[in-house]
């Protein structure tokens, strides 16, 4: 009986490297290796979105979708940190719609935690948290009747996402709220892109806690990533030649 599974070994090779990369790229970052990403355009509205809102006396509103504690969730939240501090800075009130029980209990931390960092606990109000249902049209109902009766001056939806983004997004759009969207669902972005201000398209999510702290862990992490992608990029376009060629090489070792 053999130490690995047959089809695996290559899998497990690239674990091996992918994850030795991340770390490596993490230390440097931590020993002062400087690492510059690109500007984000739809991060970089927040600010003008919530300056607008202070502006007009109106209500921010957030949500990070409808699905659970997934990725691109976490990544919504981090935006949320960001969103809660200004918005406590600037006494705008920020309204949060979720729509599961767990993700409601971590986004209420998240926001009692960014009023604390701004030095106004006092201004943060649970009520302001609203969970509204696990059933996927109730939520977009419930947070459609959110949006106009609260009149929002901006619209902040960066999350998971699914069928609800459209109807979510012209809501939005029909109140006169200025909206920055963004999920990692790529079938809902187009949907984003034809209603909202601005968009933050797939991965560019998961640069949030790199963008708004520059912490150095998501700035070594990040450089890994795009050596990873360009990795498997000319892999592809390796591969596409080599099997053009008659060349199955390749393709033997990644099936052992």
């Amino acid at each position: 009986m053999g130490i690995f599974t047959q089809g695996r070994v290559f899998d497990l090779v690239t674990l091996v490297v992918v994850t030795g990369l991340m770390g490596l790229y993490m230390y440097l970052a931590r020993s002062g290796m400087r690492v510059k990403i690109r500007p984000i355009a739809g991060f970089a509205a927040i600010d003008e979105a919530i300056g607008r809102a202070a502006e007009m006396g109106k209500p921010v509103h957030f949500t990070p979708g409808f699905g659970g504690l997934v990725a691109a969730t976490f990544a919504g939240l981090e935006v949320l940190g960001y969103v809660a501090r200004l918005t406590a800075q600037y006494d705008v009130r920020l309204i949060v719609t979720v729509s599961q029980a767990e993700t409601f209990a971590v986004t209420e931390q998240v926001m009692r935690q960014a009023y604390l960092e701004a030095g106004k606990p006092e201004a943060f109000k649970p009520e302001d948290c609203r969970f509204i249902s696990t059933d996927q049209w109730a939520y977009a109902s419930g947070v459609i009747g959110v949006l106009n009766r609260e009149k929002v001056a901006s619209n902040i939806m960066i999350g998971q996402f699914a069928a609800e983004a459209l109807i979510l997004a012209e809501a939005g759009n029909t109140v006169g709220a200025i909206q920055i969207a963004g999920t990692t669902n790529a079938y809902q972005i187009p949907f984003f892109v034809v209603a909202c201000d601005y968009v933050i398209l797939g991965e560019e999510m998961f640069a949030a806690g790199a963008h708004f702290t520059n912490n150095v862990v998501h700035l070594g992490s990040l450089r890994a990533e795009d050596l990873v992608k360009a990795a498997c990029i000319a892999i592809m376009a390796i591969g596409a030649v080599l099997t053009t060629a008659g060349a199955d090489f390749l393709t033997t070792i990644m099936g052992k």
